[in-house]
């Protein structure tokens, strides 16, 4: 079976489970709400105090000293939206989590629980927002290389902190030891040298196309349609964002259970959970 093939069944099962939970969606939906606000309050106050008096700067001289200026913001930026992301998630794979083991939890639960983790949350955040930093300074320092470098270590990032979520929701603990045992789960499992998995991702790109066209119809219609069109497809984007969002959150609280208690959830086959991630050959 293709990746596509495979990619669309792994969404059909995990849509089945959604819709039998569907206040999870919320979830996604207060997290964005959430993260615009505070994207517009954190840039918005930083451009007011940083900016020079007079007309906004197009020199690139100037506006690399706006960008520097603007360091401790986009660091305040980077940590809110993180905390603010984990949070819901937390709050999400808890949720999933006890439904899938065949438990009640509410949306109440979740985000009680998720509150509880705070402090845990806020020092994941401060983590993985110093390591952001720290990546983007690397890829605009060493061009290409950096490129290279920062995208490597971004896959490596991402799969051994796949499962920091789940961890948080499950035990009060600091952002090292559940980076650490996210990684030990993840090698555990699926090995230490992997290749790309089946996932959400190619089926989603295709699903955002249509999206992405409604403006050039409403074109047709003159500015007015334009308009129009772009709205809805705005619209439609966060549709399938808050959708994505949380199948996520409850496909990666099926392969936490699936990891640790080796138990397949209801709703979700074998093959999909332990073929998530294939081993590299030799």
């Amino acid at each position: 079976m293709g990746t596509l093939s495979r990619s669309w069944d792994l969404i059909r099962q995990t849509f089945a489970v959604l819709k039998s939970d569907e206040e999870l969606m919320w979830l996604p939906v207060l997290s964005a709400l959430f993260g615009l606000a505070a994207t517009v309050i954190i840039f918005g106050t930083g451009l007011v105090l940083m900016t020079p008096p007079g007309p906004i700067p197009h020199d690139p001289a100037q506006l690399k000293e706006l960008f520097r200026a603007m360091t401790p913001f986009i660091f305040l930026f980077y940590v809110v939206i993180y905390s603010i992301t984990i949070y819901f998630n937390v709050a999400l794979v808890s949720i999933a989590a006890n439904r899938l083991a065949g438990g009640q939890a509410t949306l109440n639960d979740g985000l009680q629980l998720a509150w509880k983790r705070k402090w845990s949350i806020l020092q994941w955040a401060l983590l993985a927002a110093t390591v952001g930093i720290l990546l983007e300074m690397l890829e605009r320092r060493l061009g290409f290389v950096g490129r290279l470098l920062t995208r490597f270590t971004g896959i490596i990032w991402t799969l051994a902190s796949v499962f920091v979520a789940p961890l948080l929701a499950a035990q009060d603990m600091g952002p090292v030891e559940a980076l650490t045992k996210s990684a030990q789960i993840f090698r555990r499992t699926w090995g230490e040298q992997v290749v790309a998995g089946i996932g959400f991702g190619p089926v989603f790109v295709l699903l955002y196309f249509p999206g992405l066209y409604l403006p050039f119809l409403g074109a047709r219609f003159g500015p007015s349609g334009l308009l129009i069109g772009f709205a809805f497809a705005a619209v439609y984007c966060l549709i399938l964002g808050v959708i994505n969002s949380a199948l996520r959150g409850i496909f990666i609280a099926a392969l936490y259970r699936y990891a640790t208690d080796g138990q397949v959830s209801p709703g979700f086959h074998l093959d999909d959970l332990s073929g998530a991630w294939q081993p590299k050959e030799g």
